[in-house]
């Protein structure tokens, strides 16, 4: 027969191997949850730039079109006196073929002589995207927007 004593320290070995496991059950599924959502943040923050990427891409390539009929009759999409050194009527051609697209854009290199955009910015809430033409080749960047203090 076992004693009374050691009876209640074997149910306390129980209960506190119950509360061991209880507690690292909970651990573990707080840490599955932390990390599920750090995960779904990423692909969200991923998706979010790959669409700014592509607007912004749409947005380059409707400007090249206009700098094409600009350049029949003997002028270019650059202008320095512009907003966003972008001339007017090639402006208003973006954003009826765009749709008026959500952020601003702005050409911030242009090459005269081969009449080709080597720079190009789209920005809109969240994300900045920046075209740039090199000798090494086309090169897009995307620079996330984070707002760090609001005083």
């Amino acid at each position: 027969m076992i004693s009374e004593q050691a009876a209640h320290n074997l149910e306390q070995d129980k209960r506190r191997a119950i509360i061991r496991n209880v507690i690292i059950i909970t651990v573990a599924i707080i840490g599955l949850l932390i990390l599920a959502y750090l995960a779904f943040r990423s692909f969200k923050m991923y998706s979010e730039a790959r669409i700014a990427l592509r607007e912004a891409k749409n947005i380059k390539m409707t400007l090249e079109v206009a700098n094409l009929e600009y350049y029949s009759v003997g002028a270019s999409v650059f202008d320095e006196t512009s907003e966003g050194n972008i001339r007017k009527g090639a402006r208003d051609y973006v954003d009826r073929v765009q749709n008026n697209p959500e952020g601003l854009y702005r050409l911030t290199g242009y090459d005269s002589e081969l009449r080709k955009i080597t720079g190009f910015e789209f920005e809109n809430e969240k994300y900045i995207v920046r075209y740039s033409h090199t000798s090494d080749g086309d090169k897009w960047q995307i620079f996330q927007i984070k707002e760090l203090l609001d005083y």
